[in-house]
C-alpha cells in the first residue's frame, strides 16, 4: 500500500528517477510546485505521475509514496506534516 506524498520533493531534488530528466541542478526538471497545497511551505509534485503511476514496478522507482516520506535526512519532510497534523485538528 502506497503512502500518501507529503510533497518535500527531496528525493527528485537529489537526482530523477528512470523517468525523469536531470535539471541544471542535478534534480529532475518534471518536479513542480504543488498548487494546491495546505501548508506554507513549499511543497512538490511529480510532474510526470499520471504518466507513470499505472507502470507495472512504479511503487519501487520512483517509489511514489516512499521517497519523500523518507525521514532520512529530510528536514522538510517533518516541517511539512507537523503543518498538516495542525490544519487537520
Amino acid at each position: 500500500m502506497m503512502r500518501p506524498c507529503v510533497g518535500s520533493g527531496y528525493c527528485c531534488k537529489k537526482a530523477p528517477c528512470g523517468f525523469g530528466e536531470a535539471d541544471e541542478t542535478g534534480g529532475c526538471r518534471f518536479l513542480v510546485v504543488w498548487q494546491q497545497s495546505e501548508t506554507s511551505i513549499e511543497r512538490y509534485r511529480c510532474g510526470k505521475h499520471a504518466e507513470i503511476e499505472g507502470r507495472p514496478g512504479a511503487e519501487l522507482s520512483p517509489a511514489f509514496g516512499a521517497g519523500c516520506c523518507s525521514p532520512l535526512f529530510n528536514t522538510r519532510r517533518d516541517e511539512i506534516l507537523v503543518e498538516l497534523r495542525r490544519g487537520a485538528r
